[in-house]
């Protein structure tokens, strides 16, 4: 009885499909992070170091939420940048304002372009103006308190109210305090001796001012 033999081609699509095989398994278990293979007469293995993949593309939230820097009315979603370092002050005296004092903020303004001086703190993220149209005069809209309550709510968050001066800047908050109408200079220098961080240690003296 004759045995039939395969013909040697048979094999060699046989063969191709053994290497596609082996390929296709190497590449599986390829990822980032796996060790390379370096060779100098010798092989090792090496492992690549992979930078992390920073959250969010690099951007930062605060506590309450917020991109780093930014303050949010709970209600509209109006929101305004400040400085990263004020902006929880900031965030508390809008959120009271919306929570305690029937206020809706539907607007506001904060960082600008300029330099920052005495006679603007916009530029450098220590101001912000609430539902301000112009100097002075706020959109009734946002119910704000008047300008006496708002000036105490104010100081109770360690701001000072822009309606508390002579050429009222009613709407306007921010970190310094500076001589309200009627109020001495030296007094305000005063209140200026306490850290910007223990601002609220100070806060009875502030409010008492009214």
């Amino acid at each position: 009885m004759r045995i039939p033999t395969m013909k040697s081609a048979t094999f060699v699509p046989l063969a191709g499909a053994a290497v596609l095989v082996a390929l296709s398994a190497d590449v599986g278990k390829m990822h980032i992070g796996s060790p390379d293979m370096t060779c100098d007469g010798r092989c090792s293995a090496t492992t690549t170091a992979q930078p992390p993949v920073a959250a969010h593309h690099g951007r930062r939230f605060d506590a309450s939420g917020n991109a780093a820097g930014y303050v949010m009315s709970s209600r509209t979603g109006a929101r305004a940048r400040v400085g990263a370092r004020y902006a929880a002050r900031f965030q508390a005296y809008i959120d009271d304002l919306e929570n305690n004092h029937g206020a809706r903020v539907l607007f506001m303004g904060g960082i600008r372009p300029g330099s920052c001086s005495q006679s603007s703190e916009h530029p450098c993220g220590k101001a912000l103006d609430v539902c301000q149209l112009r100097r002075g005069v706020v959109d009734p809209r946002c119910k704000l308190p008047g300008r006496a309550a708002l000036g105490r709510i104010a100081a109770s968050h360690g701001l000072f109210e822009g309606g508390r001066w002579c050429n009222s800047d009613y709407g306007h908050a921010q970190v310094d305090v500076t001589p309200a109408c009627g109020e001495s200079r030296s007094r305000i220098a005063r209140k200026n001796k306490t850290a910007p961080e223990a601002w609220a240690q100070n806060m009875t003296g502030l409010a008492a001012s009214y």
